[in-house]
């Protein structure tokens, strides 16, 4: 007898950001298939570098995951040449870590298959991805309250924060929402090809 999904009267705020989570995992790494990474380790590639040179305890912090967790990531990612680590300077037991050139080479060919990705999942969005972002900055600052993580690493675009999105001069016609997220995703594709984020 089918189940009728309706009938899920117990479903909470938890349940739907745990659907939303596979959801987003599977769409990342059907997607990131061709390079071989899954949606986790680009989102640990983006992450070391736009933050980096960055240790683990940081990326712990920043994510949430156990550092054990952080730390099986790390060396699958060191076994195929696309990290590179030096002693922390200020504390001989950590390390400071980057992407090496194969590294960086990789997280482009990912981020250039985001870029022709994410326009779609944009169309699909009613409101737009930047409305549903500044939304999930409440649900990421209470959930890193609760689990006593870090600031986030960046902010989010439409926030308020510091780092809210430049204006993009254009003399064209004017852009639909979803050609000026594609032309923001060039640029920050670009970026990453040329190791200037």
């Amino acid at each position: 007898m089918e189940r009728n999904s309706s009938n899920c009267n117990d479903a909470t705020l938890l349940l739907d950001v745990w659907l939303v989570s596979h959801l987003t995992a599977r769409l990342l790494d059907d997607a990131l298939r061709p390079v071989g990474l899954t949606g986790d380790e680009f989102g640990l590639y983006s992450l070391i570098h736009s933050g980096g040179p960055v240790t683990p305890t940081q990326i712990s912090r920043w994510t949430g995951m156990a550092q054990t967790t952080v730390s099986g990531m790390l060396r699958r990612i060191a076994a195929r040449g696309h990290l590179d680590d030096d002693p922390h300077p200020d504390d001989a037991r950590s390390r400071l870590l980057r992407l090496s050139d194969d590294g960086m080479s990789a997280t482009a060919r990912a981020a250039a298959i985001l870029a022709a990705t994410l326009p779609l999942l944009n169309d699909a969005l009613d409101d737009g991805q930047d409305a549903i972002r500044a939304e999930l900055t409440v649900l990421d600052d209470g959930l890193r309250q609760l689990v006593d993580a870090a600031p986030r690493p960046y902010s989010l675009p439409g926030t308020g924060q510091p780092s809210e999105q430049p204006t993009i001069s254009y003399r064209g016609t004017r852009l639909c929402q979803t050609q000026d997220d594609e032309v923001r995703l060039f640029i920050d594709w670009l970026r990453t090809r040329d190791g200037t984020s």
